[in-house]
């Protein structure tokens, strides 16, 4: 049985299997560019650098490594699939140049510059279209791609919430989606994050943070905190929303407590700046896409300082790093960590071993940083007779193994702590199943 190397789980049915195992910290990455021709728009598909983009926005990847983009200035949505060993690109919905607002399917359907997009379990795509002032979905039919409106009214904004076309966006940029399937949305004219909630074949627009037409930098509890042009959000499978804001510089967390919204500042000080170093001390110039993996790890796009910037908890705090491009360097190089140079970076996604993939606006590529400097260990898995046997190199004291419902990004993941046992050189576990699927991963610490 073989498993891409972006995997880290596996669906166990019989026999033995060995793979790569979920990194989720390394110090290095090597950066390199798998789309695109730097500083060279165009629409073209193809491999590789005979691609073209013009301005690529934002970007999502899925459990198989296939990367999609906002295709900004193309006003089109992109495919980047490396499953032919190769990254082709084409393009599945969109007709590349052409602005508008149409439902539709493949090249049929118009948009007006897409911004924010997700991907789910299903491969249906979720875009905010920030002119049209709309949350589309693309939904994979066959080979086609079939775009559809799920809330807002084209060409008309405002801050309604409501059902479906009757609720109104003002310019929705980043957008997020929880493990229950509902979607979060920066609404970055108004200075408020939404939520966009499934209901039969409906789709419901509240507002859950913030209050139009209220503006600042003030962390406190449902309408009550203030933003300044909410750029991008991701989710956290615990349901933690992470929200960069142009307007202050900053990185803001959002928890829910109940039945209520607690928004507070993990990083940036309300002023533009280039500093790494705790939360309150960092700063930032005008961050733009992030994401957050499984270890609650946040990596930011500082579009302005050219850079890659990554936030990791502390106790109950957060040390920011730089981990790509050179502060106020803007170039097209790829390379290792700070040697790499960006053009204003907009998108970020980390897949599921770590690997991250960046949409470098300004010189029309996609870039993907490969964690370096960490081998993972193997996790060996073997099925007899109702009972599975793990098995791990015991030099791997860093790394605990875990038990997961589902290989969606909202899967429940859970440690197992008892019954590991070192024999030889090896920890091993057993577990008696009557299971037909099993999912098992190691996670770094």
């Amino acid at each position: 049985m073989n498993l891409s190397t972006r995997s880290f789980c596996l669906a166990l049915a019989c026999g033995l299997w060995s793979g790569p195992a979920l990194v989720i910290q390394s110090q290095t990455y090597t950066f390199t560019t798998i789309a695109g021709s730097p500083g060279v728009n165009g629409t073209n598909d193809g491999v590789n650098v005979e691609a073209r983009f013009y301005c690529p926005s934002e970007i999502a990847v899925d459990q198989a490594g296939v990367v999609y983009v906002c295709d900004f200035l193309n006003h089109a949505i992109r495919k980047v699939d490396p499953t032919s060993g190769q990254w082709q690109v084409s393009t599945i919905a969109g007709l590349p140049g052409t602005p508008g607002a149409v439902d539709g399917t493949n090249s049929e359907a118009r948009f007006n510059r897409p911004c924010g997009i997700e991907v789910d379990g299903q491969g249906n795509l979720y875009v905010t279209d920030l002119y049209n002032h709309l949350v589309r979905k693309i939904a994979p039919v066959g080979a086609d791609w079939v775009v559809t409106t799920l809330a807002g009214a084209a060409g008309l904004r405002g801050t309604n919430n409501g059902l479906g076309t009757d609720a109104r966006f003002w310019s929705p940029r980043g957008m997020a989606r929880d493990q229950s399937g509902g979607l979060y949305v920066a609404d970055s004219a108004t200075h408020i994050i939404r939520k966009i909630s499934p209901e039969g074949t409906n789709w419901v627009v509240t507002t859950p943070v913030g209050e139009y037409p209220y503006y600042g930098f003030v962390d406190e509890t449902n309408e009550w905190a203030e933003f300044n042009t909410p750029f991008s959000i991701c989710a956290h499978p615990d349901g933690t929303l992470f929200v960069s804001e142009w307007g202050n510089h900053a990185i803001r967390q959002i928890t829910r407590y109940g039945g209520d919204w607690v928004t507070r500042t993990v990083a940036g000080t309300g002023d533009p700046g280039n500093e790494d170093g705790s939360g309150s001390e960092a700063s930032f110039n005008f961050p733009a896409g992030l994401d957050v993996d499984a270890g609650h790890t946040v990596y930011v796009s500082d579009q302005s300082n050219h850079t890659v910037r990554r936030l990791l908890r502390e106790g109950n705090g957060w040390i920011v790093s730089t981990i790509a491009g050179l502060a106020g360097e803007r170039g097209s190089i790829d390379g290792v960590g700070t040697e790499a140079r960006f053009n204003k970076p907009w998108g970020v996604a980390v897949d599921s071993v770590g690997n991250l993939y960046i949409a470098d606006y300004q010189n029309h590529t996609i870039r993907m940083g490969i964690l370096q400097g960490v081998t993972p260990p193997v996790l060996h898995i073997v099925l007899a007779a109702g009972e599975i046997v793990l098995s791990w190199p015991s030099t791997a004291t860093d790394y605990v193994l875990e038990t997961g419902t589902s290989l969606e990004p909202g899967g429940t993941w859970e440690p197992i702590t008892e019954g590991i046992l070192v024999s030889g050189d090896s920890f091993v576990a057993s577990r008696a199943t009557t299971a037909v699927t099993a999912l098992f991963r190691l996670r770094r610490q």
